[in-house]
């Protein structure tokens, strides 16, 4: 794909403490494809900014939304303070995880995560899609990262506070009311005994999926009648790493999961920015958003699990480019379109969405490596999310606390919006991004 060169428009959203300007009356009268919800971390109190996306794709807000927890601001989860120069500490992706912010299947509720004081918090959506704030309830350790909802149930992943590799973490169980209030589960609590990144059901809900950043597990527990999980996993598949030929170290952060048939396909990022002794090469000026330090090329592999729970790797370390240098870097979130046979990787180091196509069976295939790709590097691609009418592609970007959104193409390819932010999203520690 031809590289595009053009100036990302930048739409700063203000009228008073929010709202918005650079969008014509047109636009922010329109019809309305669906919302779109990202969490702003910030460190008093974390909040929740709901935008409209209209027809044409365009974002204008609607409100800002106190969780009642607290967000980290731009400290990551690893708690090592903060250094602009370092990638793990620079605050731009403050959980390294994939959805902060979730929902419930039939829209009613918005959840969110609060990593700075260890809370879950929910909300109510009102018909206007504002937010009101229904509960506010402690997670199951240290700084929650990940949320799954499926019926009545909810998991969140969370982090503990050991500071060596694999680190600790857990997922820990609520149910969740008509008045969208959580309650913890009694002795849902699982220890990971590892740092989790991200957590999910299959369609069906008799199984959670959680990902490991640092071990490179993934796992799969049964969920019991009464919402507890099994005391172990069923199935456990570690991320495919070929150390033998320079592969570097296989660091899952989000996934997806699509059904194909009668098994749950699930779809992981891998970013691979530590070598197989777990550290950073010290390469200067390759990456502009790190100066100091460069990566392999990125990848994606794809699991089955089937009816009895066992999961079984489909396809292993399918590169975010032609070879394992040069490629597009640090794949952290993947999202799969509504038809499920696409699925686009954000390459948060590399500026770019990468495509590939998803086989009945399960098996991933490169696409295109730029199915968009920003000239420059500069901007930091997170979370991501399909609009509600399947034809936009709204990706978070995490150094400028704004929301892009793409048209997608028929090919899968992306064609650039616009960029979206407002007054109450700071520039760099936002997190999450949800679309009802």
């Amino acid at each position: 794909m031809k590289t595009l060169k053009k100036q990302i428009p930048l739409v700063i959203l203000a009228i008073g403490t929010l709202g918005f300007t650079g969008l014509n009356k047109t636009a922010a009268q329109g019809k309305k494809s669906g919302t779109v919800y990202v969490a702003t971390n910030k460190i008093a109190t974390n909040s929740v900014i709901a935008f409209n996306q209209h027809d044409n794709g365009s974002l204008s807000v609607i409100g800002e939304y106190k969780t009642g927890g607290k967000g980290t601001g731009n400290i990551e989860i690893f708690d090592g303070g903060y250094d602009p120069t370092h990638p793990l500490a620079d605050g731009v992706d403050p959980l390294i995880s994939a959805y902060g912010i979730f929902k419930t299947k039939d829209n009613k509720n918005v959840l969110v995560v609060n990593s700075g004081d260890a809370t879950v918090s929910s909300f109510r959506v009102n018909k206007d899609k504002s937010l009101t704030l229904a509960s506010t309830v402690a997670a199951g350790d240290k700084h929650p990262l990940s949320i799954a909802s499926h019926g009545k149930i909810v998991y969140v992943a969370s982090s503990g506070s050991v500071a060596t590799p694999p680190f600790s973490g857990n997922v820990t169980g609520y149910t969740i009311d008509s008045f969208g209030k959580l309650k913890s589960i009694a002795n849902s609590t699982r220890d990971l005994k590892a740092r989790p990144t991200c957590v999910a059901f299959t369609s069906d809900g008799k199984y959670l999926v959680v990902a490991e950043l640092v071990s490179g597990l993934i796992k799969v527990y049964g969920v019991q009648a009464n919402g507890t999980l099994t005391k172990a996993p069923i199935s456990t598949a570690s991320s495919p790493h070929d150390a033998k030929n320079g592969r570097w170290l296989p660091i899952p952060v989000g996934f997806d999961i699509v059904k194909k048939g009668n098994k749950h396909v699930v779809l992981v990022s891998e970013a691979r920015f530590l070598d197989n002794k777990g550290m950073l090469r010290e390469e200067a000026n390759k990456v502009p958003q790190s100066p100091k330090y460069s990566w392999q090329t990125g990848s994606t592999s794809s699991y089955v699990i089937d009816t009895k729970g066992e999961l079984k790797l489909m396809s292993g370390d399918v590169l975010t480019g032609k070879g394992m240098e040069g490629g597009q870097i640090a794949n952290c979130w993947v999202e799969v379109a509504p038809n499920g046979n696409t699925l686009w990787a954000s390459n948060a180091l590399s500026s770019s969405v990468t495509s590939y196509a998803i086989g009945t069976n399960g098996s991933l295939t490169l696409k295109n490596e730029t199915a968009f790709k920003q000239a420059d590097e500069t901007l930091f691609f997170g979370d991501s999310f399909v609009s509600k009418d399947g034809r936009y592609f709204n990706q978070l970007i995490g150094n400028k606390g704004a929301v892009m959104v793409f048209k997608i193409k028929g090919n899968g390819d992306l064609e650039e919006v616009g960029l979206y932010t407002a007054s109450g999203l700071p520039s760099i520690g936002a997190y999450g991004l949800l679309v009802i």
